[in-house]
């Protein structure tokens, strides 16, 4: 029997009240370690990796050790008798799309993490990331789309994305991620930065994201849990699957097969099991490397 079809661990109900604190909790902590994260270089990572619409020019200054000489104004420098460079400023313009999974697959998690919980902390991280100096949105489905957060800039709306994200309950009957991937194209007026985070058991739609990435920068982040990556060590583990309400028993390694995504796709596979920053921070560093060439 295949493990991947029989996900889901129903989170217990909490009172309203309880349920709120715990969320400004949540919300608390993710803002705290996206500004660790950050100050540790992984603001200058982001803007590295998504680069703006274009350069505007600022200033012609004498040449300072480490310029790059390509950008030596040669008339000035020729007039002035001393070497001088051009200096342009980044215009951003950016908007940075999340699209979050809620469907009820999530819900799975062997630990203390569901696959759910690491989707939105992940999600509340790029939030952050890019509330500073872009624009920031959200698309949550399911089984369909379910809310349009509209991009906007500034850390109090980056907030009030990951709190939206975080406060999701998973519970939809299916994974409709070109609905989601149709809405994006449809919000996303310029060029784009659209991040679809989903867990691994779900197709990704490879027509629809491949005509979102002729016109957009697509980055998918893929979810799985440590269980399904190690399997049952010759133990049986009773199951019902969170989006069906079918049960069963599975027995030795899921096997679980993820698709490819379309060429020009940065990918991020992630895990309950593992910290998720050194893998978002390789793909930053990646896609820097490919703009230097």
């Amino acid at each position: 029997m295949d493990l991947a079809a029989y996900l889901g661990r129903p989170r217990p109900l909490a009172p309203a009240r309880e349920a709120g604190a715990e969320l400004r909790a949540q919300v608390r902590r993710l803002e705290i370690r996206a500004r660790q994260a950050m100050e540790s270089g992984l603001a200058g990572q982001y803007l590295s990796a998504f680069r703006g619409l274009g350069l505007e020019f600022e200033e012609v200054r004498e040449y300072r050790a480490g310029d790059d000489m390509r950008t030596i104004d040669w008339n000035v420098t020729a007039r002035s008798g001393f070497l001088h460079v051009k200096r342009y400023r980044e215009e951003r313009d950016l908007t940075v799309l999340l699209l979050v999974d809620l469907s009820a697959s999530t819900r799975f998690g062997s630990g203390v993490m569901t696959v759910h919980d690491l989707i939105a902390e992940v999600a509340g991280l790029f939030a952050l990331a890019a509330a500073r100096r872009d624009r920031v949105g959200a698309i949550l489905f399911d089984d369909g789309v379910r809310t349009v957060i509209p991009p906007r800039i500034g850390w109090s709306h980056g907030l009030r994305v990951v709190r939206e994200v975080l406060g999701a309950e998973p519970g939809g009957r299916g994974t409709a991620i070109d609905d989601a991937v149709r809405s994006a194209g449809r919000l996303l007026h310029r060029r784009g930065v659209v991040i679809i985070l989903t867990d691994q058991t779900g197709a990704l739609p490879r027509r629809e994201i491949v005509a979102l990435g002729g016109r957009h920068e697509v980055v998918v982040v893929r979810v799985t849990d440590s269980l399904l990556e190690e399997g049952l060590d010759g133990g049986a583990l009773p199951v019902t699957d969170a989006e069906s309400g079918r049960r069963g028993v599975v027995r030795g390694r899921g096997r679980v097969t993820p698709q490819a995504p379309p060429l020009g796709v940065d990918l991020i596979e992630l895990s309950t099991g593992r910290d998720y920053l050194p893998a978002v921070r390789a793909m930053l560093e990646g896609r820097e490397r490919r703009r230097v060439r």
